[in-house]
């Protein structure tokens, strides 16, 4: 039976293709044509066929390569299912990093709605299950572990720093001071890391009932203006208050022209 033939116009027009993308895979050894006596293009049924299996594989996102390698010698079945193997094991590092992109623009998403919703404002809540990557660090080494987690660990850039400080009421302005800082990642999102979580690596902090308060502030350091207003509300509500309190830094940006951040804190209440 005579098979109908296909000039590379029709071609491109039916798999909706350009006829540069046609040369190309010629020119690649991926797919074949025959010249008229006139010197015009044209593909057989088989050829059509041939490209319909092409354009599958392509849609498996089979690169060029591969695609060479399958079309220019005899198949072999053991070849093609490693080359499936291969981009399977591709798609599904590609299905965790996009994962791993969900996860960040989930929590800096619900980052934004609490300063939306509660900025300035003294609210009590607990604070969040975490798992404590890092236990001690100095002010300075946090950021510097943070970075080295972060470029090392997939999803460890999701952590945040948990300053430690101390406040005295006899003392002016409080007398805050620094002692400790803790790298800690939201035990929810221990799926979306890659990095070895378990509870005898690294403990989990449980939920312990604080009061929050977030402000914005030119600085990660926290200040009796930012604390003074905690301490007063948990006078009213006849609460007693750690002398402990932690402070994290949320997003960040500039300000009225200034690089500025945005604060949480956290007081333990009795």
């Amino acid at each position: 039976m005579a098979q109908k033939t296909y000039r590379i116009g029709d071609v491109a027009n039916l798999m909706g293709l350009s006829r540069d993308t046609l040369r190309y895979y010629e020119k690649r050894g991926i797919l074949s044509s025959k010249k008229e006596e006139n010197g015009y293009r044209y593909y057989t049924e088989e050829d059509i066929y041939r490209l319909f299996s092409i354009l599958y594989q392509r849609k498996m996102d089979i690169g060029l390569d591969d695609l060479e390698q399958i079309w220019s010698q005899d198949l072999s079945v053991s070849s093609l299912s490693q080359i499936m193997k291969n981009r399977m094991e591709e798609e599904k590092m590609a299905i965790r990093r996009h994962q791993q992109t969900m996860a960040r623009l989930n929590l800096t998403s619900e980052d934004c709605e609490n300063i939306k919703n509660h900025m300035d404002q003294v609210i009590l809540k607990n604070s969040p299950r975490s798992h404590i990557i890092v236990p001690h660090a100095g002010f300075s080494e946090s950021l510097a572990l943070w970075f080295q987690y972060a470029q090392k660990y997939p999803g460890l850039d999701m952590m945040y720093i948990f300053d430690e400080y101390n406040w005295d009421p006899e003392k002016e302005d409080l007398g805050i001071t620094y002692k400790n800082s803790q790298l800690v990642l939201h035990a929810d999102l221990a799926e979306y890391v890659d990095y070895d979580l378990s509870p005898e690596s690294h403990p989990i902090m449980q939920p312990s009932l604080c009061m929050t308060r977030i402000r914005i502030s030119q600085q990660r350091i926290p200040t009796a203006e930012d604390l003074l207003p905690m301490l007063q509300w948990a006078k009213e509500q006849e609460l007693m208050v750690s002398r402990q309190f932690y402070c994290t830094f949320m997003l960040q940006g500039l300000s009225e022209g200034c690089q500025s951040c945005y604060i949480q804190l956290y007081v333990p209440v009795f």
